[in-house]
C-alpha cells in the first residue's frame, strides 16, 4: 500500500518543512545529496517502482514545487527512509549518498553563468509568492472575524463538547503514543493538490467538517488531537498548506477515523455509507449571516481571490525557471549510474 503526502508546503509564512517529525522512529536514513532534482527524483523514483513491485507498504512525500517529483520515501516497516537532503537539516546518523557525482562537470560548467541567473529569478519568484500569500492571509482573517463576532460559541462549545465524548474512547492500555506532522494538500504549480482520498482510503469512518473560514473547523480538531494524545492514541495530523498554524485533518489509524476540512480548496463530499457530515455553520448559530453580510463577504472574497491568483502565478514562474535550471543538470547526468545506485539501495532495504 502506498499513501502519499506533502511534507512542505509554500504557506502565508513562506516554506513549512516537516519532514525532520516523519523521521522519528526511522533507523536507517539514506541522504540524497547533491544540486540536481532531477537526479534525487530518479533515484527516489525507481526506489517507489521496486517497493511497488515487492508490494511493500510505503509513504512517499510529494514536492509542493513539482507534484511529479518525489521529497523522500519512508519504508516504516523497515525502519528506512530515503530523502531529498534539502528537505531536512543536517542529520548526524546517515548514510549519505553524493549525486553530483553523477553529473558531468564539464557540461554542467557551460551553462554556469546562466543558472546562476535562473536562481536568483527562481529565489525572487518566490518571495513574490510568498508576499502574495502574507497578503492574502491577512484578508482571510478579515474574513474570520465577520463570522467570529457572529458566533454562539455557547451553543458550539457544547457541540464540540459532546462529539469529542463521543468520538476518543478510553483506552485500557496506556501505551506511548506519536503523533506525525503533515500535509495532505499543497499549493503546487498545478493549483491545488490532495490526497485526502489516498490518505483515507481504509479509514473505515470518515466525519466531513462543513463551515465557513473562522466557524471553529480547526480549533476543534485541535481538542480533538490534544484528546487523542491524552488517551494514548497514535495521531497523523495534516496542518493547513497556506495557514501553518491551522489543522485541516487529524487521523486516528487505531480508531480507524478521521476528520478533516471538507471546505475549498479541498471540498470533498461523502461517498461511503459510513462517511458523516459535521455542519459547524449550523452548529455556531449563523443561519443568516451570509446573506446579511454578503456585500462584504463578496468584497473579501475578490481581494482574497486576487492576492491567491497572485501567488500562484508566482509560484508557476519559479517553476518555470527550476525547470530550466533542472533541464541542464538532465544533459549533463549519468542516468545509468543513478539507475544503479537506487537499484543498490533497494537490495540493501528489501532484498
Amino acid at each position: 500500500m502506498q499513501k502519499k503526502y506533502f511534507l512542505r508546503a509554500n504557506t502565508s509564512s513562506g516554506l513549512v518543512n516537516l519532514t525532520e517529525n516523519n523521521l522519528a522512529g526511522i533507523d536507517n536514513v539514506y541522504l540524497l545529496n547533491g544540486k540536481s532534482k532531477f537526479l534525487k527524483d530518479r533515484i527516489l523514483k525507481n526506489i517507489e517502482k521496486y517497493t511497488k513491485e515487492r508490494e511493500k507498504e510505503m509513504e512517499c512525500a510529494v514536492s509542493p514545487f513539482n507534484i511529479s517529483q518525489l521529497d523522500a520515501i519512508i519504508l516504516r516497516n523497515e525502519k528506512t527512509a530515503i530523502v531529498d537532503a534539502n528537505c531536512v537539516p543536517r542529520i548526524e546518523k546517515c548514510s549519505p549518498i553524493e549525486t553530483d557525482e553523477f553529473i558531468s562537470k564539464k557540461k554542467i560548467e557551460k551553462h554556469k553563468i546562466r543558472q546562476e541567473e535562473l536562481v536568483k529569478k527562481e529565489q525572487d519568484a518566490l518571495l513574490g509568492l510568498y508576499s502574495a500569500y502574507k497578503g492574502a492571509k491577512i484578508i482571510h482573517d478579515e474574513w474570520e472575524k465577520k463570522y467570529i463576532d457572529n458566533i454562539d460559541f455557547e451553543r458550539l462549545n457544547n457541540f464540540e463538547d459532546g462529539l469529542l465524548e463521543s468520538l476518543i474512547p478510553k483506552k485500557s492500555d496506556e501505551l506511548s503514543q506519536r503523533t506525525f506532522k503533515r500535509f495532505f494538500g499543497a499549493s503546487t504549480p498545478d493549483g491545488s493538490v490532495n490526497y485526502i482520498d489516498n490518505l483515507t482510503e481504509d479509514i473505515k469512518t470518515r466525519y466531513f467538517i462543513k463551515g465557513r473560514p473562522g466557524t471553529g473547523k480547526s480549533t476543534f480538531m485541535k481538542k480533538l488531537h490534544k484528546k487523542a494524545e491524552e488517551n494514548g492514541y497514535n495521531c497523523q495530523v495534516y496542518y493547513c498548506s497556506f495557514d501553518k498554524n491551522s489543522l485541516d485533518m487529524v487521523l486516528i489509524p487505531e480508531l480507524s477515523m478521521c476528520v478533516f476540512d471538507s471546505t475549498a480548496p479541498h471540498e470533498l463530499f461523502p461517498s461511503r455509507d459510513s462517511d458523516k457530515i459535521l455542519d459547524f455553520y449550523k452548529e455556531a448559530g449563523l443561519s443568516g449571516v451570509d446573506e446579511r453580510l454578503k456585500n462584504d463577504f463578496d468584497d473579501i472574497k475578490r481581494r482574497y481571490s486576487f492576492r491567491i491568483t497572485e501567488g500562484v502565478a508566482k509560484l508557476r514562474l519559479a517553476n518555470a525557471y527550476l525547470k530550466e535550471i533542472e533541464s541542464y543538470y538532465k544533459n549533463a547526468s549519468n542516468i545509468e549510474l543513478a539507475d544503479k545506485m537506487a537499484d543498490k539501495i533497494v537490495r540493501r532495504i528489501i532484498d
